[in-house]
């Protein structure tokens, strides 16, 4: 997989601070003279690499008296480096070890997934008027269930001191991060998931112990219906009504907190969610 290498680093020296990062740069560090002419120097790099292994389990009942179900459940686990598809600025962690920032692949790995599909069809009434009303409706049903996927807590600080605050990681004090989470009390809107007291900014000039991508954000669940019904008209052409509801129980579906340490007041917050009870209806005419 692509990854982009900082090739042009600030490095961490005896009398390192922010203010002489240019002075600590790789480049000028071995030739003062040409290298004070470079800053950020990047490279995408094609040795970053992705495991992903899953166990699928899958019950299907086809199509009998007018029912069918179909239940599906995915144990995975997928484990990557740093991955880009273009040059951002970002970088490694720490430019000098690459696998410092392997971890849980970011924003895709759900360890557990499950979904149940139903599908009911209207039988064929004999009596043509109740066959005109009441035949040919298909109900179906979606329920989606999957646990969070796993975001990693910065430190919002270049403790490093090598330029790239934005990839740095917090250090993790012990304890269990999720224990003692609260929302202030004048907060409109909030959702407590992880403590700021288990972490804690790195000492200057060393990296955060936390590792990429560890703590677990909240699982979502999600049921989905919709009501079809088709209507011939002539032999090549029909009406079709759809009605549907996506997140039919207007369940809330939490994103993941707040996780940059120290720059925001709602560390450790769930403040956004997940799309509410949309419904749409629809009317094709095809032919």
């Amino acid at each position: 997989m692509w990854a982009e290498a900082p090739l042009n680093a600030a490095v961490d020296i005896p009398g390192a601070n922010l203010g002489n990062q240019n002075q600590r740069r790789v480049l000028y560090l071995a030739n003062a003279a040409q290298g004070q002419y470079f800053g950020t120097v990047h490279q995408l790099d094609d040795g970053s690499t992705a495991d992903y292994n899953a166990m699928l389990i899958s019950v299907q009942h086809r199509v009998a008296s007018h029912f069918s179900v179909l239940a599906n459940y995915t144990l995975s686990h997928c484990i990557s480096g740093p991955f880009t598809s273009e040059l951002d600025g970002l970088g490694y962690g720490n430019p000098a070890n690459r696998n410092f920032d392997r971890g849980n692949c970011v924003g895709i790995d759900h360890r557990h997934l499950a979904n149940f599909t139903a599908l009911q069809e209207a039988p064929k009434f004999s009596d043509k008027w109740v066959r005109a009303v009441a035949s040919d409706w298909r109900f179906s049903e979606i329920i989606r269930i999957q646990s969070g996927i796993f975001f990693s807590v910065a430190s919002g600080i270049d403790s490093a001191l090598n330029g790239n605050a934005g990839a740095q990681r917090a250090n993790f004090n012990g304890g269990n991060p999720y224990a003692n989470a609260a929302c202030p009390a004048t907060t409109q809107f909030c959702v407590p998931w992880i403590s700021s007291a288990t972490f804690s900014f790195p000492t200057t000039g060393t990296y955060g112990n936390l590792g990429s991508a560890n703590i677990l954000g909240p699982g979502t669940f999600q049921f989905d219906m919709s009501l079809v019904r088709t209507f011939p008209v002539r032999e090549s052409q029909r009406v079709e009504v759809r009605a549907e509801a996506f997140n039919l129980l207007n369940h809330y579906q939490p994103g993941n907190p707040s996780a940059t340490l120290g720059t925001s007041s709602s560390f450790g917050q769930i403040t956004t969610g997940g799309q509410p009870r949309i419904m749409q209806f629809a009317f094709k005419y095809i032919f």
